[in-house]
């Protein structure tokens, strides 16, 4: 069984890059590269994502490969029901197969039945960070108590409120200083299981 600390060191050797280099090419946060560089066991998307690297081939006369594919990474879950911390969402993982119009995209999956029946638990959200978000938006947003939402936006002066769809959860307005952030999502889609 190969080592997969040891794969990273010896791939960042061969590319001469830093951890955070690495970490901005694979989608993942730098702290996640230390931390599978230490022992720690990577996850399958961490594993895939070293894997398309490694097979990059380096451009003649050149020692840095290729550019990569275009990765959006997976910022955990948001919930469309009940609270989700915003601070668990710094560790990613990463989506290969999709191609981006926001270079700054991010993916959050779903849980939750607040969004239902449109957005099942499991749905991927790509959230787009470059855009400003407006009334009718679908968003992740993140409360300053650190609770994320996915709801849909109604913006009115200083007040956002947060939409569901399943007509069991009221609407929740809150005054824009509530609120940390707003991303407008551009696409969802259903995780092929």
């Amino acid at each position: 069984m190969d080592n997969i600390s040891q794969r990273v060191r010896a791939l960042r050797k061969k590319l001469s890059i830093t951890q955070a280099e690495c970490a901005k090419r694979m989608s993942f946060v730098r702290n996640y590269i230390s931390l599978v560089e230490n022992g720690y066991v990577p996850s399958h998307k961490f594993v895939q994502a070293l894997e398309l690297l490694e097979r990059e081939p380096l451009p003649k006369g050149e020692g840095k490969p290729a550019a990569t594919p275009p990765i959006i990474p997976l910022l955990s879950w948001a919930q469309a029901g009940t609270k989700e911390a915003w601070d668990h969402m710094y560790e990613r993982e990463a989506f290969t197969d999709f191609n981006p119009r926001d270079s700054k995209a991010m993916a959050v999956q779903i849980r939750g039945d607040s969004m239902e029946p449109q957005f099942p638990q499991g749905t991927i959200a790509i959230v787009n960070p470059t855009r400003q978000p407006k009334s009718g938006d679908l968003v992740i947003a993140g409360l300053n108590d650190g609770t994320v939402l996915f709801k849909r936006l109604h913006v009115d002066g200083d007040r956002y409120t947060f939409i569901s769809l399943n007509p069991i959860y009221p609407p929740l307005t809150l005054e824009r200083a509530i609120v940390e952030r707003v991303l407008p999502v551009g696409c969802t889609f259903q995780e092929q299981l």
